[in-house]
């Protein structure tokens, strides 16, 4: 009997429903996000089109017919969907927006269906794969299908009153059982008391440094829980064999020194008491897996198992960094924060907790006393704590030091999958201690001290600093995006404007009259114009020439008496700039504060003062447009605000050999970015603005050089020529594509300019990371120096989701926060100090309790058997040395 064809499920029809009644009403994506992907859409187009949308939501963005149009056309998607007239249809398909969640729910129901359709055929195939391990193919069908069931794993939201049942119910039984230990016991007195029992869903890390006795103490709490409380405990062990792990239990059950049972040294009076062990320990719900390696999946599968047959109150995993992701990532603190999520998924859905143990880093032993702190805990490297961190909220530039505790402010992040940089919230902010800090150097003067182990962005993803090199290109901001306030006002433009020309040239010391020197008159005139206008009959400008010069006297008109101070004085000590000598000089926060409009002002005029705007003569004719400052702050706050307008400076440091203090240059260099500076923030007086008109006709007609704004040439390899196989293009063929005369393999070795990759993105269409890094937000700029700096205090912030953030102007990786209940470490004294007092005694710190307290729990260990028990229940006499 032949079964009739299927065909694959799909509803065209809703999907253009779902699009069309979002058109309709854009506040509707609301009710279907939760659920609803772009890639549970049939249609490739409606996919994107969706995607669009979703992003627009995100962007807080009104998600009409005009916007989805252009964000389309900022993709190269418009064209491959049908044009305008496919987003008209869209809207004329449907005629209300009511009914977008039922739309919703068919298209996730047939694209499930779909997916395990796949799951199928491939299960199929590993099934026909005869030479393959049985058990493998077990596994990996049911990977196939569990990674179908888990997109549809959600929780709505439930109203207060069904949660409240479950919750009243617990409280009056917990009241019924006064001083009863309700979660799975430790067997160690303090411990039990101090967490009330390991209780379930809680996931628990146990850290420490190798040889101090972490698998120890969870074997101890294993056997515990099992023995004494027939608990029923899984305890999987990357790393040592079953055998050698039911050696330590007889060890620490019998007080037989290990040496003598891995020698086979047994007496003979010994052979009762080890039978007697082994009998008991045979009868307990104890079960060891030993499988190295194990997958977050595949532990899940054998939890599941072994309750669904046995029961399970308890999962111990030993260790942690010995886990495989199925999240492939050259990133390794992204695949552990993936493990880490995924035993605390495990550990909610099995309703049991779960332990884990983690290696701790070296980072401790560089603290005098070596004792852990949480910090150990996150694997990433830290950053000095003058590291500057731009605020999304303000634009101001904070130093890390200063965001410590602070969880409740954003701050610019990359996307590594758009490469836009977008705003994220900082979930941690901490100081990681003293460690030693390397001084990492860009093209463009970029500058920042970090640890060898922090993470910095390449184009083939992030790298620590001790594997980077002179010459390698990493991920820098192409522009940093407006903060999200102050909105443009008069007086703030004319403060921008005078506060530009009083920092620049300036006098403005304490104990000397208010001051500014030109050489050029109709800036004396409008400096003094500015001082009047904002605060007017309370100073009395008076210009002066002497020689070439013309000094602008910024006299108060009010006596000066009884703590009464000239107004500008007093202006600028309100901003913090008041009393700083030359090499002193910086940009008040409230600049970074001001829109671009008001910034674009202060530049202007600050650069009226020690800026260059010129053209040479003869044959190397070109525009020469800098500013020049003895203060490497003042001309660092320059670069930032330059940034903040898209321009992407140069920072040199120039030598006076002998003749003064070291000169900071902010240049603006290529053609691209000089006009940028002449359209929005041009120049002040006569001289400048001549200047830079020239510099503009001499660009008019000529062709920007754009070999700095470029993409790393290792696109090539790792992108475009894999994709241009995968299209079936010849070199030749792809090269006339582009537009381009043959030129051979020889293309492969040249970096890539913006609009070249733009063009290559049209032709290879289903490459979206092209088109992503053709209109990014990154400047890929190269490491000119990279040398130790010494020793400091060091700190790091966490970012969920995009796990990096900008510092210093530069795309730093971030700590990943961990997402365990309870981290607890443990720590011997005399283990690092060789006179220690406190000889056999293992300090178990609870370091972090999510619903309870904290504490250091003192426990005796035994390093013969690697067994560990109550300080007030040890028979032994406690050794304390001396």
């Amino acid at each position: 009997m032949n079964t009739p064809d299927k065909t694959i499920p799909a509803n065209p029809e809703a999907e253009e429903a779902v699009l069309g009644s979002l058109l309709i009403d854009p506040d509707a994506v609301i009710k279907i996000a939760s659920f609803l992907a772009a890639d549970d859409f049939y249609r490739e187009k409606n996919g994107w089109i969706y995607q669009a949308i979703l992003d627009l939501h995100e962007r807080r963005e009104p998600a009409d017919f005009v916007t989805l149009v252009d964000e389309l056309e900022r993709r190269d998607q418009i064209q491959q969907i049908g044009g305008t007239a496919y987003i008209t249809s869209l809207i004329n398909s449907v005629p209300t927006a009511v009914h977008v969640e039922h739309y919703a729910h068919i298209i996730e129901r047939t694209a499930t269906l779909r997916r395990l359709i796949g799951a199928a055929g491939q299960i199929a195939a590993l099934a026909y794969e005869e030479a393959e391990d049985v058990d493998e193919v077990v596994d990996r069908a049911e990977q196939l299908v569990f990674n179908v069931s888990e997109r549809r794993v959600r929780h709505d939201l439930t109203p207060v009153r069904q949660i409240m049942h479950g919750v009243v119910d617990r409280l009056d039984y917990l009241h019924r059982h006064k001083g009863e230990l309700l979660g799975v016991p430790s067997g160690f007195s303090k411990l039990d008391k101090l967490l009330g029992g390991f209780q379930k869903s809680d996931l628990v890390i146990l850290a420490a440094r190798p040889g101090v006795g972490k698998t120890s103490l969870s074997l101890n709490i294993a056997v515990n829980a099992a023995k004494r409380y027939g608990q029923r405990v899984a305890f999987f062990s990357l790393e040592m064999s079953g055998e050698q792990l039911v050696q330590r239990l007889l060890s620490a059950e019998t007080g037989i020194n290990q040496q003598k049972l891995r020698l086979g040294e047994i007496g003979d009076e010994e052979w009762p008491m080890l039978m007697e062990a082994a009998g008991v320990l045979s009868e307990t719900l104890l079960f060891i897996d030993d499988t190295p390696a194990v997958s977050a999946l595949e532990l899940r599968t054998k939890a599941r198992r072994l309750q669904a047959e046995h029961g399970l109150d308890m999962v111990i995993v030993d260790y942690l960094q010995l886990m495989r992701s199925e999240s492939r990532s050259e990133n390794r603190v992204q695949e552990i924060s993936y493990i880490t999520r995924s035993l605390k998924s495990l550990a909610r859905e099995l309703e049991v907790p779960l332990i884990a143990l983690s290696q701790l880093s070296r980072a401790v032993e560089s603290r005098g006393d070596h004792k852990p702190i949480l910090s150990d805990l996150r694997e990433s490297g830290c950053l000095t704590g003058d590291t500057r961190v731009t605020l999304v909220d303000t634009g101001v530039e904070v130093p890390l030091r200063d965001l410590v505790g602070q969880t409740d402010v954003r701050v610019w992040a990359l996307n590594d999958r758009t490469y836009q940089l977008e705003a994220a919230s900082l979930s941690q902010s901490f100081t990681t201690g003293v460690k030693a800090v390397f001084r990492l150097e860009t093209g463009t003067g970029r500058v920042i001290r970090a640890t060898a182990n922090h993470k910095f962005c390449r184009l083939d993803g992030w790298q620590r600093l001790d594997a980077l090199r002179v010459g390698d290109r990493i991920a820098l901001p192409r522009l940093i995006p407006d903060a999200c306030g102050a909105p443009v006002m008069k007086t703030s433009m004319a403060e921008a404007a005078l506060l530009g020309h009083l920092i620049g040239d300036g006098c403005t010391l304490p104990h000397h009259v208010i001051q500014y020197t030109t050489r050029e008159s109709d800036l004396a005139r409008h400096v003094a114009d500015l001082a009047q206008e904002i605060f007017g009959t309370r100073v009395m400008p008076h210009i002066q020439q002497e020689r070439q010069w013309y000094q602008v006297y910024l006299s108060s008109a009010e006596r000066l008496t009884h703590g009464r101070r000239n107004p500008i004085a007093e202006w600028l000590d309100g901003l913090g700039v008041f009393g700083l000598r030359s090499h002193e000089k910086r940009v008040p926060e409230w600049i970074f504060r001001q829109p671009k409009a008001t910034i674009a002002i202060f530049l202007r005029h600050l650069w009226a003062t020690d800026g260059c705007i010129w053209l040479p003569r003869g044959s190397s004719r070109y525009p020469a447009i800098y500013y020049a400052t003895s203060s490497e702050q003042l001309a660092r706050d320059v670069q930032s605000l330059l940034l903040r307008l898209g321009i992407n400076a140069v920072l040199k440091e120039r030598d006076q050999e002998g003749k003064g203090r070291r000169q900071y240059h902010v240049m603006v260099m290529g053609q691209d970015s000089i006009r940028t500076f002449a359209d929005q923030i041009g120049a002040a007086g006569a001289c400048k603005t001549a200047a830079l008109d020239e510099c503009r006709r001499w660009m008019n007609g000529r062709a920007a050089n754009t070999n700095r704004d470029v993409i790393p040439s290792q696109i090539w390899r790792e992108s475009i020529v894999p994709a241009m196989q995968q299209a079936g293009l010849t070199t030749r063929q792809f090269q006339e594509a582009i537009g381009m005369a043959y030129m051979g393999t020889g293309l492969y070795k040249q970096n890539v300019s913006r609009e070249r990759l733009a063009r290559i993105a049209k032709v290879l269409p289903n490459q979206p990371t092209l088109a992503a890094l053709a209109s990014s937000h990154v400047y890929w700029d190269d490491i000119v120096s990279l040398l130790p700096d010494g020793e400091t205090d060091v700190y790091d912030l966490t970012v969920p989701g995009h796990h990096n953030f900008i510092a210093n102007n530069i795309v730093a990786h971030n700590s990943i926060e961990q997402d365990a209940d309870i981290v607890m470490f443990i720590y011997r004294e005399d283990m690092v100090k060789e006179n220690s007092e406190r000889k056999n005694i293992a300090d178990v710190i609870v370091a972090k309790h999510r619903n309870g307290p904290t504490d250091t729990v003192p426990l005796y260990f035994d390093k013969a058997l690697t067994r560990f028990a109550d300080l007030e229940l040890t028979k032994e006499p406690l050794d304390y040395g001396g």
